[in-house]
């Protein structure tokens, strides 16, 4: 059986990875806290970098499913290689986290939904990534809901499509396209280790099919972590540093 040590490094696509200083910053209604320095991906996970997992016989390998459910592999509804990959719940997400952080010879995973809000809304506590109020063609949402607009694509795009809708940091796609799959609990945030309670667990940023309200930045969202929908994705953080 090939096993993801077989895998050469530089089969992996690199990670764009954005620096996020530490310190003070807003959390949800006004609540002041603190974080260290991270890194974030600019984009979500694409088709391409899942498929390296895949290749990689990643769901064959136990290691990456220690203390959480296995799954076999579902092809996403938009398989295009720069496309966020979708249909993926929470297990496989942590697995994929694992696998990489092998690859990449330092520590990722996915993020607690603190460090996606501070990346999503800076350290003043914006509502959207970009600014306090909702701009037309700055996300992947349906926007025909509540008038916000006219844009309605009923799917997903490539990652990096909406520019505009660029975080302080310069984080993309925080705001529509895909859901993101954040580590921690909805009802017990502190909680972030892995396991098989079944626990429902946060989803963050609002995805394609979503209104105006549905992706600003301090909305909490969840689902059940063995679901798999064609809105929801992921992206990956370090506490680094990169090298």
């Amino acid at each position: 059986m090939t096993t993801s040590s077989d895998l050469p490094v530089a089969a992996l696509p690199d990670i764009d990875w954005v620096e996020i200083p530490g310190g003070d910053y807003i959390y949800q209604d006004g609540k002041s806290r603190t974080l260290p320095t991270f890194y974030m991906a600019r984009h979500p996970i694409t088709n391409m970098r899942y498929q390296a997992f895949l290749d990689a016989c990643g769901y064959d390998d136990e290691r990456w499913w220690q203390g959480i459910e296995r799954a076999t592999p579902q092809e996403p509804r938009w398989p295009q290689a720069t496309r966020p990959r979708t249909s993926v719940n929470w297990y496989e997400a942590v697995a994929f986290g694992r696998w990489s952080s092998e690859q990449l010879s330092y520590t990722v995973r996915l993020p607690t939904e603190e460090e996606w809000e501070r990346a999503a809304r800076g350290r003043a506590g914006r509502t959207f990534p970009w600014g306090d109020d909702y701009s037309t063609g700055y996300a992947n949402i349906d926007e025909t809901w509540d008038d916000a607009g006219e844009c309605k694509l009923e799917q997903t795009t490539i990652v990096g499509a909406y520019p505009l809708g660029t975080s302080s940091e310069g984080v993309l796609d925080l705001a529509g396209n895909v859901c993101e799959w954040c580590l921690n609990k909805h009802e017990h945030p502190e909680e972030i280790e892995p396991d098989t309670s079944g626990d429902a667990r946060v989803l963050r940023g609002g995805s394609w099919d979503g209104d105006a309200d549905a992706v600003r930045s301090a909305e909490r969202n969840w689902n059940d972590p063995g679901e798999r929908v064609d809105n929801v994705g992921f992206r990956l953080v370090s506490s680094g540093p990169i090298r």
